[in-house]
């Protein structure tokens, strides 16, 4: 443990340089909503090593939880990342709630499919010190194209809360 960190207290582009490259296994366990384990997975992404794992949970809360609110985003990551799939084995294989996908070489074939799935109605909308750590990011570490669509991202979900009061309260927890 004393080559552990703890980092806390704001997103992973604070973090993730100090962290470094190379990364062989993460776990992605956050917000449920749309962006968040999207946006996540696009910070560690260009991080990680060639076969990496990544272990999402949750990934089955739209429907093994009753709940009012649309918890899709490790869904949708769950399935979007090109890669060997592994789900603890026994019945009831849709709704098991954890999972690993081991990447498929050369990732950055399919950076545009994954900035693909922001395209969608976002549950809530980051803060704007965050939109701006994000898109600092993006230039630094993806093509022009997923920067494009990042903005399409954001415009676009923008106008929608504003257009569409949100009926899920997010708080930002100080960690």
């Amino acid at each position: 443990m004393k080559n552990w960190s703890l980092f806390k207290g704001n997103i992973a582009t604070e973090y993730i340089e100090k962290i470094g490259d190379n990364i062989d296994m993460v776990l992605i366990d956050t917000a449920h909503f749309e962006p968040g384990e999207i946006l996540d997975f696009l910070i560690v992404l260009p991080f990680l090593k060639e076969n990496a794992i990544i272990i999402l949970h949750d990934i089955a809360n739209q429907i093994t939880r009753s709940v009012t609110r649309n918890e899709w985003a490790p869904y949708l990551i769950f399935n979007g990342i090109r890669g060997e799939k592994y789900l603890p084995s026994g019945p009831y294989i849709l709704k098991q709630d954890i999972g690993a996908i081991k990447l498929e070489r050369n990732q950055k074939l399919f950076y545009h499919d994954y900035f693909r799935l922001l395209g969608g109605q976002w549950q809530y909308f980051p803060k704007e010190t965050h939109i701006n750590q994000l898109k600092h990011f993006c230039k630094k570490y993806y093509d022009k194209k997923c920067l494009i669509m990042f903005e399409e991202a954001i415009s676009f979900n923008r106008n929608f809360v504003k257009k569409n009061p949100k009926k899920i309260i997010y708080k930002y927890n100080s960690d």
